[in-house]
């Protein structure tokens, strides 16, 4: 059946390419992609993906093509020094979520997205960016050693326990192959010391336009970028000689590889199981085999993921979580596996390793049943309806993504009406049913040693036993000596909810149109108030949310801790007559979603759907308020989850630092207390449902909110079912309470660290008022200090990898405060520097703040305005805020930017800092 399938995949056309995309070729090889598209309105995307990454250096360049990403934002030929930052602020572009890059083993890819188009100029600048990054950077020599220690600091910001066992056992992992000794961080005895000509000579090497594709996707006009391109890049050359990129191999392994590896930061153990095999061939892409067998594997993921989801329930389950996919092994292109990954219980990391590939060997003796096949199958079919119906509101980075992997991988890019065709059409046929992807997972999970690679990342600690890879090994054959009997498949069919026990239908008892934000309020017989706001920012698309006043202020010290975890056992129960995992199984084939819990002042419930499913995410709403039900197995295995988490996280220094930062904020308050481990002794399940029931029990008091593509004589009926139905009773408010204490704070420490770390965070605050003028002040300067501080700690100290600034507004109860923090990871041997340049960048901003840089973040704010008013969620926020506060931060909102002047901005941070409630916490390493 399996040859059949792919024998008519043969006989079918070849996978066609978007239409609308157009794809170029210069004589010199530069590749281009670009493509008109209005979603998000009025931006655009600019990327340049090059064909090359660490895999290209020799043993004394690693490092170099990581540095090169580093350094192509630090001067080029159009933009000297650290000006093309500044300039790309100036359209509205922000540096690290909108200006960008990555550098991989076999790519390196620069990104500038959502830039304005209202100006061609502006549009015509980011395309000389890309030009720039092409061939014309500068690579000063003092460029390049400022940058060395902001590479060191990268480094040290991402050495984690897991990491330092990764880079030491991955030569191992890929004995024989490059793979193993080229992670793109490179070796920092190559970023100290390597002489400049050897980056400019490593640059002029590999940056060619034969290695490179434009990729430019946004409202823009497809011929004047064309011949934009066709301009700038007429003279850039290839020479005759050129080294050219090739595909490193990873060799078969004829014996079974076992690694074990421990760290004393490593929290708890990691077990993976890889079985390699060679991917699909690129020139195969093309051909829709390639979308048979993605189809096959996503069914044999979603399936296999169930099963093991199900079976951290079981109280014996050594492990706490695992997930299993067929992709790339590892990271290498040239070599996939199917992988299986899981966290071991303490002590069981044996026994974690015979379950997980217990269960792998279970579907491959006895396959996948028609129950699991049948749901997977509709929830695949599910997600590609979605897609196809959101077809018109494709975002800008998803096609730059597309034409990313089309170029650098050979992804095919038919787009998504062939696309949801063709699965569709593949879905249904009988050559592709259960016994054929049975087969295929039989083929993808393997029972011999060929190819097999095994490891488990331990934690150190004195006195434990680890195990050896050579019991490794026996435990991986003491499963192929087991007789196992085939997976039971226990799913509940019935509906989600029984229509016959529903109560009687309510009544829309009254509305209210709201002209100025567009919505509308319907009040309920039962008191609640629905909120609708019709949008057709994206046609499938609606979310919801609902909220009433209550919250965990309402509890005192006996219920502190279990008001801490009743989300996490909300999250592990059953509702209605289903217990957690059959809901789970009973919902596959719906994009549905919702989730409920309590925060300090408000009970509220979160979701999202589509129209087709707006009745099932009603019927789950009126579950969240009348059918949670007790399920002890999931709640006992998320907290087995939530205590393997806090058990050790004191080993991490991201942990420390975190509990350290918490207790600080909040005064040790023990309402605010951080987790820890033997909280979980004391806290009642039992308890925790009362508390949620006790908040769910009057649905009256609470506000539904539906934003999105509802059809609203469809929605309205719905309403008086599922909600005007629900039980009403005593309104409640919730008690004050002291969040953030006043007065000063500092805590400064330090501890013992495998890697030298340093983490600074400052936080202020103080009383304002609620706002649009006051939020848009607070939130401009946040963005101002970001300036200041990246250019000052990052780009002239090299002190730091990343620092930032966040401002904002908030309510807390019945009061108002605006805040600031400062959050900066830091060069232990440059704290003070650092540490300094935060204060003395604040008290510099109090007195006098840049017009240039206000009128940058003027830019910014009023570009991301208009893309936010295109966004259902943020317009859940607009409304909630509007009708709890009576504030409106829509209409105003573009007028107060506007009214953002350098002095009330030095003005504001005068008066934060005067305020005089600090927090300060600072943690360097054990000398």
């Amino acid at each position: 059946m399996f040859v059949a399938a792919m024998a008519t995949a043969q006989q079918m056309p070849t996978i066609p390419v978007d239409k609308n995309v157009r794809i170029g070729k210069l004589p010199n090889g530069l590749t281009y992609y670009i493509r008109h598209n209005e979603w998000p309105e009025h931006v655009a995307n600019f990327y340049i993906a090059q064909r090359v990454g660490s895999i290209q250096e020799n043993e004394d360049q690693r490092g170099l093509a990581h540095f090169l990403e580093h350094m192509a934002f630090n001067g080029s030929e159009h933009f000297p020094d650290s000006t093309l930052l500044e300039f790309t602020r100036g359209l509205g572009v922000e540096f690290g979520s909108n200006l960008n890059a990555y550098t991989s083993i076999d790519q390196t890819v620069y990104r500038v997205c959502d830039v304005p188009t209202k100006r061609q100029s502006a549009l015509d600048s980011c395309v000389l960016i890309l030009k720039d990054w092409s061939n014309g950077l500068t690579l000063a020599g003092s460029e390049i050693d400022k940058e060395r220690g902001v590479i060191h600091q990268e480094w040290q910001l991402r050495s984690s326990a897991g990491q330092r066992i990764f880079e030491r056992v991955l030569p191992r992992l890929y004995p024989g192959s490059k793979y193993g000794v080229r992670l793109p961080i490179g070796l920092m005895s190559v970023v100290d010391n390597f002489k400049y000509k050897e980056l400019r000579d490593y640059y002029h090497k590999w940056y060619r336009p034969d290695n490179q594709a434009i990729i430019i996707v946004g409202d823009v006009d497809v011929d004047h970028m064309e011949n934009l391109i066709k301009e700038l890049w007429k003279d850039a050359t290839v020479p005759a000689n050129a080294a050219q990129v090739k595909e490193e191999p990873v060799p078969d392994n004829d014996t079974a590889i076992y690694v074990f590896d421990k760290d004393k930061e490593m929290p708890y153990s990691q077990i993976s199981i890889a079985m390699k095999h060679d991917p699909m061939p690129d020139e195969m892409k093309s051909n829709p085999t390639y979308y048979m067998m993605d189809y096959m594997k996503s069914l044999i993921s979603m399936m296999f993921n169930q099963r093991l989801r199900e079976a951290t329930l079981k109280a014996d389950c050594p492990f706490t979580s695992a997930y299993g996919y067929d992709g790339e092994y590892i990271y290498s292109k040239t070599k996939d596996a199917f992988q299986i990954e899981a966290n071991a219980k303490d002590g069981r990391d044996l026994d974690a390793l015979k379950a997980l590939y217990r269960e792998a060997q279970r579907v491959r003796q006895f396959g996948f049943t028609q129950g699991e096949f049948d749901r997977s199958k509709a929830e695949i079919l599910s997600q590609y309806e979605d897609a196809y119906n959101n077809r018109n509101k494709i975002r800008n980075s998803q096609f730059g993504d597309e034409y990313r992997d089309n170029y650098l991988d050979h992804d095919p890019i038919p787009g998504i009406e062939w696309e949801y065709q063709f699965i569709n059409q593949i879905a249904n046929m009988p050559q592709l049913g259960l016994e054929t992807v049975n087969k295929f997972a039989k083929e993808l999970i393997t029972d011999n040693d060929t190819n097999l690679v095994v490891t488990d990342f331990a934690q150190e600690k004195a006195g434990k036993t680890y195990p050896t890879e050579a019991e490794m090994a026996d435990a991986v054959k003491a499963v192929r000596a087991e007789k196992l009997t085939p997976y039971v498949d226990n799913a509940k069919n019935e509906p989600i909810v029984d229509e016959k026990k529903l109560p009687k239908a309510g009544k829309i008892k009254s509305e209210k149109d709201n002209k100025q934000l567009g919505f509308k309020v319907l009040t309920l017989s039962n008191g609640a108030k629905v909120v609708l706001k019709h949008t057709d920012f994206k046609q499938n698309d609606i979310v919801f949310y609902a909220e009433a006043k209550g919250g965990k202020s309402l509890y005192g010290p006996a219920d502190y801790l279990n008001v801490k975890y009743l989300n996490n056992a909300v999250a592990a129960s059953g509702f209605g007559n289903f217990s957690n995992s059959e809901l789970q199984k009973a919902l596959y084939g719906k994009q549905v979603s919702i989730s409920s819990g309590i925060s300090n002042f408000w009970q509220t419930l979160n979701g999202s759907t589509t129209p087709k499913d707006l009745e099932t995410l009603m019927q789950l709403v009126y579950l969240r308020f009348t059918g949670i039900q007790k399920d002890q197995e999931s709640y006992d295995a998320a907290m087995q989850r939530t205590r393997l988490a806090l058990q050790n996280k004191d080993l991490t220094p991201e942990a420390v630092f975190s509990d350290s930062l918490q207790n600080t904020i909040y005064g040790h308050n023990p309402r605010f207390a951080p987790q820890q481990a033997s909280d979980l002794d004391k806290i009642s399940y039992d308890r925790m449902l009362q508390i949620y029931k006790e908040r769910f029990a009057n649905a009256g008091q609470f506000t539904f909110y539906f934003v999105g593509n509802f059809d609203e004589a469809k929605l309205r009926p719905l309403i008086e079912k599922y909600i005007a139905c629900l039980p009403a009773g005593k309104k409640e408010n919730f008690k004050e309470i002291t969040i953030y204490p006043d007065g000063n704070a500092t805590n400064k420490f330090s501890r013992k660290m495998e890697t030298p770390k340093a983490i600074a965070f400052d936080f202020m605050h103080m009383p304002m008022a609620y706002n649009v003028d006051n939020s848009v002040l607070a939130d401009a300067a946040g963005q101002v200090l970001s300036m200041v501080y990246l250019k000052q700690i990052r780009e002239d100290a090299s002190a730091a990898y990343s620092v930032g600034a966040y401002g904002g507004l908030t309510m807390i109860g019945t009061k108002s405060i605006a805040l600031m923090q400062d959050y900066c990871p830091m060069d232990p041997n440059k704290v003070d520097q650092a540490t300094g340049l935060l204060v003395s960048g604040l008290k510099e901003c109090a007195v006098k703040v840049d017009a240039d840089k206000v009128q940058k973040v003027k830019e910014f704010m009023l570009k991301q305005a208009d893309e936010d008013a295109k966004d259902n969620s943020h317009w859940l926020d607009i409304l909630s805020t509007y009708v709890n506060y009576g504030v409106d931060f829509q209409t105003g909102y573009k007028q107060a930017v506007n009214a953002l002047t350098p002095e009330r901005i030095a003005a504001y941070l005068k008066s934060l800092s005067a305020a005089g409630n600090h927090a300060s916490v600072v943690m360097t390493p054990q000398k």
